[in-house]
């Protein structure tokens, strides 16, 4: 039984525990989690117009360098990406794609898609727009 002072946080906590394991369901049979198969479908659908590297996955995914060299490990040690250094600047490594991750890009961006319909299927255009308001807002208030 939740009390109302703290409801808004437990229904946070639970739609987060909802979202996580519908994410992860999809992307078990690669090996991966849903952290780590949210980030491999960023670097699909972004890498088609803009080099990647890991800042762009930090800033997008608000994760500390610790987090993201992580998990960019895992996809590097399951043959997804890989790290090619930049000829100007030998610090920068910029996340390539390899011909596993190649095959499977349509794929996964479709699984993507349909995840992201069903995920709104019950929405309003103007309820998505609230929630992704309130979202922020929330966001905002925690830093």
């Amino acid at each position: 039984m939740r009390t109302p002072e703290f409801a808004l946080l437990g229904a946070i906590n639970m739609l987060a525990k909802r979202v996580r394991r519908f994410c992860d369901r999809n992307v078990v049979q690669l090996g991966l989690t849903g952290t780590q198969g949210h980030v491999l479908c960023f670097i699909f659908i972004v890498s088609q117009w803009q080099d990647i590297y890991q800042r762009d996955i930090e800033e997008e995914f608000e994760i500390r360098r610790s987090t993201a060299t992580g998990i960019l490990k895992l996809l590097e040690q399951h043959g997804f990406i890989e790290r090619v250094g930049v000829p100007s600047d030998a610090r920068l490594k910029k996340i390539v794609l390899t011909a596993k991750a190649k095959t499977l890009q349509p794929t996964v961006i479709r699984e993507a898609r349909k995840a992201n319909l069903q995920l709104r299927s019950r929405l309003t255009d103007e309820e998505l727009a609230a929630y992704l308001r309130l979202s922020k807002r929330i966001g905002e208030s925690i830093g």
